[in-house]
């Protein structure tokens, strides 16, 4: 009877010891980690401004924030709303040419913006359509170009007033 009291003792100082000793291999392991990201990170810097121009991040919504960034994303949109299109650039090394061709159900062309792309710019760029006398409800296509070649496009609704 007198072996189970000692026994408990040696126990718990075996778990503290245990647990106060392995200090030193997490805070390895968490600077490991933090290498690791912070490698991440600058690789992500360089493939987005090296290598072939190319875009990325392409969003569709109502409104546009900061940076030209969507901030009320969506892809239904009501007749009377203004449809924005913000586009990142990537790669950029040389200058370049970025175009959206907006697209009616019919196929019909309803508009097309080029902007210019300076060398090494990376900032997204917008693209914006509205109809004078509203959308008519139906699908519409937005193709974007980059140097004349076709790279993305996106499908929106216009859904029928309230």
């Amino acid at each position: 009877m007198r072996v189970v009291p000692l026994l408990l003792p040696a126990m718990v100082a075996t778990v503290l010891l245990t647990a106060c000793g392995s200090g030193g291999r997490d805070q390895g392991t968490e600077t490991g980690a933090a290498d690791s990201a912070a490698r991440t990170a600058d690789s992500i810097v360089r493939a987005a401004t090296t290598g072939t121009q190319r875009v990325a991040n392409v969003m569709i919504g109502k409104r546009l924030g900061t940076e030209n960034r969507i901030a009320e994303p969506t892809f239904q949109f009501a007749p009377e709303d203004t449809v924005y299109l913000s586009v990142g650039v990537q790669g950029a090394p040389a200058e370049g040419t970025l175009a959206a061709r907006w697209l009616a159900q019919t196929g019909k062309t309803l508009d097309s913006t080029t902007q210019a792309i300076a060398a090494g710019d990376t900032k997204p760029k917008q693209f914006h359509l509205a109809q004078p006398k509203g959308w008519q409800p139906g699908t519409y296509l937005v193709t974007l170009l980059l140097n004349g070649d076709s790279v993305d496009a996106k499908t929106f609704a216009v859904r029928k007033g309230p």
